[in-house]
């Protein structure tokens, strides 16, 4: 019932929240009373909070327990939270994010970034090719760990290859063009081809193309196509040999080798309720983390978990009353099993060195930080109601919040770093 991760990470001045529908694996988590335990914080009706102050750093054991009406104990589990204060790194850090649908928008690295600045201005660089401001980033939706492993063509980030009649010489090489209002920057010259990647704030999914390119410079000059595909949408592919490369990613962008690398992956692929299996998640998460290590053998790896789907009918909203994912509480049980197989991953002697886990789910308010609108309780009422209109992809409100459960993330691994670094 209870299912808690073996540790939770704070920081000083920073409040810590454990919603128990995050860690009682129930319909109803209020059905019994549930009594955290603790020689920090407070116990509420829907969570445990606590503050630390400067001076606090450390570990606290905090108890979980459900009890029945007679103050009985139906069971009960353990964790540590442990303390870290403004852990400053030893130089500057390069940070590599990677997730989802979830990390398109850029809002959980953002949000980690702006609050790091205050504190240790100028000490992270986030690297990736789609962008929020200063903070890069890899988001694309749909995409499991599977996906990342092999060859795409559709992506927020694909280059272009267009058939043409021109002739260009070499010198335009780089230059940019405009077509259907998206920036492209010419990459190669071929006979009759040419191949653009993308430019500035130019991030939807393969957009359609017009028939004309324009020198961006200089709009006399253009270009007819007659054709185009997309391609290189994984950006972690090497097309000449035919495998993920992530060296091969950081030369190609000219990007510095990542200190540190978080994943937030992925709800995608967890369909199927109540299950246990997610084979392709067990099989092509260890393909794709074994890579990045062997390509960054010095760098931390931090894995997050997924949080829960919303509870009050976002993901009807979403999926109507049948098919994929529309089970929302088998869903959410499917993400019980996956988060516990993640954090049981990185404890393996093959991992655990260079790889740690922070569940989200636990962290997240699934019940209230999901997109909602208030709707008539019944056809014949005038008495609204909050009903959720997303069951998988959070308010602005709820990424943030992931953003500070990564930020409290953030400074362990940073202290981890130090530590392995000196």
């Amino acid at each position: 019932m209870i299912q808690i991760p073996q540790k939770f990470y704070l920081v000083v001045d920073d409040r810590f929240e454990l919603f128990y529908r995050g860690a009682l694996r129930k319909y109803n988590p209020y059905e019994h009373y549930v009594k955290a335990t603790c020689d920090k914080g407070y116990t509420y009706n829907r969570y445990f909070t606590y503050t630390p102050k400067v001076g606090e750093e450390g570990e606290y054991e905090l108890v979980l327990e459900v009890i029945d009406d007679n103050g009985e104990v139906i069971e009960s589990a353990k964790t540590i939270l442990v303390v870290n204060g403004y852990e400053k790194s030893r130089k500057k850090l390069n940070i590599l994010c990677i997730g989802d649908s979830e990390t398109v928008n850029g809002v959980w690295p953002y949000t980690v970034f702006e609050r790091f600045e205050k504190i240790y201005p100028g000490l992270l660089n986030f690297i990736g090719k789609m962008k929020k401001e200063e903070v890069g980033y890899e988001g694309y939706g749909g995409w499991q760990w599977k996906t990342f492993c092999f060859d795409e063509t559709e992506s927020r980030t694909s280059s272009v290859w267009v058939n043409v009649n021109n002739n260009l010489p070499s010198d335009f090489i780089h230059t940019k063009w405009i077509n259907n209002n998206f920036e492209w920057i010419l990459e190669t010259i071929c006979n009759d081809k040419l191949k653009f990647k993308r430019g500035k704030d130019n991030n939807l999914v393969n957009p359609k193309l017009e028939k004309t390119f324009v020198l961006k410079n200089d709009k006399n000059i253009t270009l007819t196509i007659d054709n185009y595909s997309y391609s290189d949408a994984n950006p972690f592919w090497n097309n000449e040999t035919k495998t993920i490369d992530f060296k091969h990613y950081i030369k190609e962008n000219n990007f510095p080798v990542p200190d540190i690398i978080f994943t937030f992956l992925t709800g995608n692929g967890l369909y199927e309720p109540y299950s246990n299996q997610f084979l392709h998640h067990r099989k092509y998460a260890r393909v794709f983390l074994e890579q990045l290590h062997k390509d960054f053998p010095e760098a931390m790896i931090g894995i997050m978990g997924v949080e829960l789907p919303c509870v009050n009918g976002g993901v009807t909203a979403c999926y109507g009353a049948s098919g994929y994912y529309h089970d929302w509480y088998g869903y959410a049980v499917t993400v019980f099993n996956y988060d516990k197989w993640l954090e049981e991953l990185t404890y393996e002697d093959e991992y655990k060195s260079f790889m740690v886990y922070s569940d989200m789910k636990c962290q997240f308010d699934s019940e209230n930080n999901y997109p909602y609108e208030m709707v008539k309780v019944n056809n014949r009422s005038q008495v609204l109601e909050k009903i959720g209109i997303n069951g998988l992809h959070p308010s602005l409100d709820g990424y943030k919040q992931i953003g500070d459960a990564f930020y409290r993330f953030l400074f362990e691994i940073i202290r981890r770093k130090n530590e392995y670094d000196k």
